[in-house]
């Protein structure tokens, strides 16, 4: 069902309220800015720009440009769209590629039919209460064989599993460290940053509403939005940060380490889904 005009009103002024106030700490605070992520997602972009032949990209909710920096290496014209203008006001326009950044809502935005290879909305649709729209946006923007890349996304199943946890129970560090991050991290922001609760948690919209997005409710949209095929795809299991960082191994055994699990707790899916925090996916219009 829809949401309500004024929810769809009070989560995008949550969103340009929160995200005006974290814009000039935001590439510091986020942890897909650091350069192993970056250099994972540059490789995958590669992968769509090739197989779509791309020249434009679309890229919604774009805030200060994560994903602009790596597109604009790739293709000759960019589209950014974001709600926040002080977000928008902090992207490196620097480079060959055209830039046009818009200050809008993705899910009214009057996309040019057709008129991109490639879209992509990266750690943004838990913006949202209503995914319809933007995944209408995304489907309208595309020519037939386009892609929609979406990723870093919270997975409804892990999502379940720490909300139920206990704060100050017996668990381990790195299970301790989840519950603070997924359940409380409304509290971390009020207090750095002076921004309400219920603010910032109307502008987390799909994770601390919602509780994140489960694979069948996200196929069943993006099918009716018009696309043909999704591809999804499960990363960051639970300890995955706490292995890599360990001290007292060298950095390419924990990365191997880290590297055997992941392949492990992938051949166990959909059984082992609970175990990743995010997801992400590929459709194809």
């Amino acid at each position: 069902m829809a949401a309500s005009p004024d929810l769809v009103r009070k989560v995008i002024d949550a969103n340009i309220a929160v995200h005006s106030k974290l814009a000039a700490q935001y590439e510091a605070c986020e942890p897909h800015f650091r350069p192993e992520n970056v250099a994972k997602v540059e490789r995958r972009i590669a992968s769509l720009v090739a197989a779509t032949k791309a020249q434009s990209a679309l890229d919604l909710g774009c805030g200060t440009g994560f994903m602009v920096q790596i597109l604009k290496k790739l293709v000759s014209h960019i589209t950014g769209v974001d709600v926040t203008s002080a977000m928008l006001d902090r992207v490196d326009r620097s480079g060959t590629a055209r830039m046009d950044l818009v200050q809008h809502d993705t899910g009214t935005y009057p996309v040019e039919p057709g008129a991109f290879q490639l879209v992509t909305a990266y750690s943004f649709l838990h913006h949202l209460c209503d995914l319809a729209p933007t995944l209408g946006t995304a489907a309208r923007a595309l020519g037939p064989g386009g892609k929609f890349y979406a990723d870093l996304e919270p997975n409804y199943y892990f999502w379940e599993v720490i909300n139920r946890l206990e704060r100050g129970g017996a668990y381990h560090p790195l299970v301790q460290r989840e519950i603070e991050a997924v359940t409380f991290k409304d509290e971390e922001i009020e207090e750095r940053f002076g921004v309400s609760r219920d603010t910032f948690n109307h502008a987390e919209f799909g994770k601390d509403i919602a509780g994140g997005f489960k694979q069948e409710e996200l196929q069943r949209l993006l099918r009716e939005a018009g696309f043909s095929q999704v591809e999804f795809y499960y990363h960051w299991f639970l300890g995955e940060g706490f292995m890599i960082n360990r001290e007292g191994a060298p950095r390419e055994e924990r990365f191997r380490h880290a590297e055997i699990v992941n392949e492990s707790l992938q051949s166990a899916l959909p059984a082992s889904r609970n175990l990743f925090k995010y997801l992400g996916f590929v459709a194809t219009k």
